[in-house]
């Protein structure tokens, strides 16, 4: 007998709607693509951020990227002090440290979850400058423990985490500065930007200099050591198209829909999972919480031997698996600090100290144990059902060759 197998099509509706299409055309319609202040394209998605996130301020870049750059340099992150970072990112969280004109110091993940563990910034806080903390996969990181580990600014990578809550406060808005992603994977796309979001004016006019247009600057800057920048910012030309602004502001009206299928499709597959006792454990995220909607992580709780074959395996049958990222601390740019200078000339005489293996067991242990799956944004209980029973199978089979 065969086993099963997930047979039915990955449920998903197109990714851009006929409102994002409408937003579009009246666009071009209007013969403004580009606004150099804050125009009615940016400023719509802007004031929709701080809705979301329940801050004063929001600003729109070109990429989360520039977001993170742009936060980091904002609560002054420097070279004679690094930024602590999760080594479970997307490499761009750390490069954003470089770009910043700082270096990186790796802290290990916590043991039940895939988020920077509070005990470990505490132990690096002396050598830092700030904090990035992703909220990965969309699971919300513990921003109250962070908080009472150091004193030092913490920005939040929520580029997986649009919509997500933490203790009944949205994410974006716990630490000195919030920075999402509106890459198309994302759950909110403007094909490509960002969004900082924070309560700190000060904060919000500093990143409005690295890359925002001087007649911005005029009408926005107020704090008087500012003012030199106003006739040039940084000039790192960080603006979003106008274009992507109207995308992602179509995109926010739909997420709390999209969220409600996801949580339903998730409790479909939990339960699932669970009758058939599957040797799984699922990621805490406490009362009044809600998680974000770039991936699942699940912790296989019996040792996993192979993780690549257990990947292979699960895509064999259909489960709808993504890959972990790359374990970034061992590849050159971050092994290589001759490399990285010649990008960022700021390391060849600063701290940098090469991440080791042995400091992140956690981090390590994650990656043999945890999978990632793709959880759909429509409602699709049949799918995930037949999800459940691929994945049980593949897991059985796993633990008894164990």
């Amino acid at each position: 007998m065969n086993d099963p197998k997930v047979t039915l099509p990955f449920p998903r509706e197109p990714k851009y709607g006929q409102a994002e299409k409408d937003a579009v055309l009246k666009l071009l319609d209007d013969g403004h693509l580009s606004e150099i202040n804050r125009g009615p394209a940016t400023n719509a998605l802007e004031a929709a951020f701080t809705r979301l996130t329940g801050t004063r301020h929001a600003l729109s870049l070109n990429s989360g990227t520039a977001s993170l750059h742009a936060a980091l340099h904002a609560v002054g992150a420097n070279p004679e002090a690094g930024v602590a970072v999760s080594p479970m990112t997307w490499i761009s969280a750390i490069t954003a440290v470089f770009q910043a004109g700082s270096y990186p110091v790796f802290c290990d993940i916590e043991p039940d979850s895939p988020n920077i563990a509070a005990t470990a910034v505490a132990q690096s806080a002396d050598e830092c400058s700030a904090v990035l903390a992703t909220h990965t996969w969309g699971i919300p990181a513990r921003m109250d423990q962070l908080a009472k580990a150091t004193e030092l600014p913490i920005v939040e990578d929520c580029s997986h985490a649009h919509g997500a809550v933490y203790q009944g406060r949205a994410v974006g808005s716990w630490g000195a500065a919030g920075c999402f992603s509106l890459q198309e994977s994302k759950a909110v796309s403007g094909g490509e930007g960002g969004v900082l979001t924070t309560s700190d004016r000060e904060i919000y006019e500093r990143a409005l200099t690295l890359g925002h247009h001087p007649a911005r600057l005029a009408a926005e800057l107020t704090f008087p050591e500012l003012w030199p920048l106003t006739g040039t910012g940084a000039a790192y030309k960080y603006r979003m198209p106008a274009v992507s602004a109207v995308i992602a502001r179509q995109q926010l009206r739909s997420l709390p829909t999209r969220m409600l299928a996801a949580e339903q499709n998730l409790a479909t597959l939990r339960k699932a999972l669970e009758e058939y006792d599957a040797p799984i454990a699922w990621p805490s995220i406490g009362e009044l919480s809600v998680r974000g909607w770039y991936g699942t992580p699940l912790t296989i709780s019996a040792r996993v031997p192979d993780p690549r074959a257990l990947y292979e395996q699960c895509k064999a049958a259909g489960v709808p698996i993504r890959s972990q990222y790359e374990d970034w601390t061992q590849t050159p740019l971050l092994q290589r600090p001759d490399l990285a200078a010649r990008y960022w000339p700021h390391l060849a005489a600063s701290p940098y100290r090469l991440p080791t293996r042995d400091a992140l067991p956690n981090y390590y242990k994650a990656l043999r144990q945890m999978i990632v799956l793709k959880v759909p944004q429509v409602p699709a209980s049949d799918y995930m059902e037949q999800v459940a029973e691929a994945l049980a199978t593949v897991l059985a089979r796993a633990v008894l060759t164990a």
